[in-house]
């Protein structure tokens, strides 16, 4: 009996900590190391909403997964119904993931983590309160997007906000592109993508694509990478590894998931 009841406790203490193995924090900004900044679980948002970081925190311990899955269901009476799902982005050997999500509706929400195969990491409710126009403002009450001082952007630009292009070089050499081309020998390349005004985003996401065998398309994902950027300025510059032969399109997003450019390249 004695060794039953142990048992069961070993089982329950384990079942209890492999649940907070992993967590979700809704913050207002984060560090470098993925620590949050800010964080709440009850939003006060403009009365046409805001942008909420989303993120998912796995304690120091490196995520498998090249993707996460962040599965949002909002309650409607008693229950909590589909409301979205969306890619959340992880770079090589980074402990945590994020997504930068707007809220546009108030109500209950539940957010879950899945891993592509739709295994559950990591899961935790937040509420979304939206301003109205006759509502005063109060210290008091919580967060609210228009007031977090270390948020970078306060406005997104719109879809044709971006006229950039993406520079392909060997090396940059103070502020500037050198040996660019199209085509290149295996190895580090660096990368140059210059708008016609600032970008206007603190994070710049890259998606790399390999050109499948007798076709036109890139359908082969090879990697996505996270560069944390100054939105003041029309350029930014990151490095890549390309080791194999082949051709290659390199996709760039700001921070909300919108195109800035996208470029081609040969390995050979």
């Amino acid at each position: 009996m004695l060794k039953s009841l142990s048992t069961t406790v070993f089982i329950c203490f384990f079942a209890h900590g492999f649940s907070y193995a992993q967590e979700i924090v809704f913050c207002s900004n984060y560090d470098s190391k993925g620590e949050p900044v800010g964080a709440s679980n009850t939003w006060n948002l403009d009365e046409k909403g805001g942008y909420v970081y989303v993120l998912f925190y796995n304690h120091n311990k490196r995520i498998k997964s090249k993707k996460l899955i962040l599965n949002i269901r909002k309650k409607s009476g008693n229950i909590y119904r589909n409301y979205e799902k969306r890619a959340m982005e992880i770079q090589s050997n980074r402990t945590w993931a994020l997504l930068d999500y707007q809220f546009t509706e108030a109500g209950n929400y539940k957010c879950t983590v899945q891993d592509y195969e739709g295994k559950e990491l990591a899961m935790n409710d937040l509420t979304i309160i939206l301003k109205t126009r006759t509502e005063p403002e109060n210290e008091q009450n919580p967060p609210t997007i228009n007031h977090q001082q270390n948020r970078v952007l306060h406005k997104d630009p719109d879809r044709s906000y971006y006229n950039a292009k993406t520079i392909f070089c060997r090396s940059i050499v103070n502020m500037v592109p050198t040996n660019t081309g199209s085509v290149f020998k295996a190895g580090e390349l660096s990368v140059e993508v210059v708008n016609d005004r600032p970008l206007y985003t603190d994070t710049m996401i890259v998606d790399v694509f390999k050109k499948g065998f007798e076709t036109e398309k890139y359908p082969i994902y090879v990697t996505s990478k996270n560069f944390w950027i100054d939105g003041s300025l029309e350029s930014a510059y990151f490095s890549l590894n390309l080791n194999e032969t082949g051709e290659y399109k390199v996709i760039c997003y700001n921070r909300r998931s919108q195109t800035i450019s996208q470029g081609y390249v040969t390995i050979r």
